[in-house]
């Protein structure tokens, strides 16, 4: 079952000086991905199926506006 940790610096809400959300797959045939934040105890996980996981990373993409090649230089 793999587990990957996204570490967030603490920014903002008081939230110490590291955070993280651990993702890790789960279920029989790995068919859900778990969210969860570990240093907050009254914050419950999140399961996702996998096309909820992909509609989340399409959204973070969208919102940071990520293109893959640069702009033609003028000349």
């Amino acid at each position: 079952m793999p587990v990957k940790v996204v570490l967030i610096k603490g920014r903002i809400y008081n939230i110490g000086p590291d955070d993280c959300i651990a993702l890790r797959m789960i279920g029989k045939d790995d068919h859900f991905i778990e969210m969860s934040f570990p240093f907050h105890e009254d914050t419950q996980n999140f399961q996702l199926t996998i096309p909820e996981a992909l509609a989340l990373r399409n959204a973070i993409d969208q919102m940071i506006d990520i293109k893959l090649l640069e702009k033609p230089k003028e000349r």
